[in-house]
């Protein structure tokens, strides 16, 4: 035999939106807390990436440096 329970519509209607609610509110704690941690590895990630090339390269500014003298013979 089946057996059908209903549950009023007093208790049904706030029952559905308290589950809504607690839905929400769960995906949106697990998103956040998957957003957090990916954005640390990221950043971690990126500036591993930036110290390989800054060691890579050495000193930009000194490999680009020249020197230009003036001299009065030019002149």
């Amino acid at each position: 035999m089946r057996y059908s329970i209903k549950l009023p519509s007093l208790i049904a209607i706030p029952l559905l939106l308290v589950t809504v609610v607690a839905c929400v509110i769960l995906s949106s704690v697990f998103f956040a807390i998957l957003l957090i941690t990916m954005s640390i590895v990221g950043i971690r990630f990126w500036r591993r990436i930036k110290l390989a090339q800054k060691t890579k390269h050495g000193n930009v500014i000194d490999a680009e440096y020249t020197v230009i003298e003036k001299r009065r013979d030019d002149l």
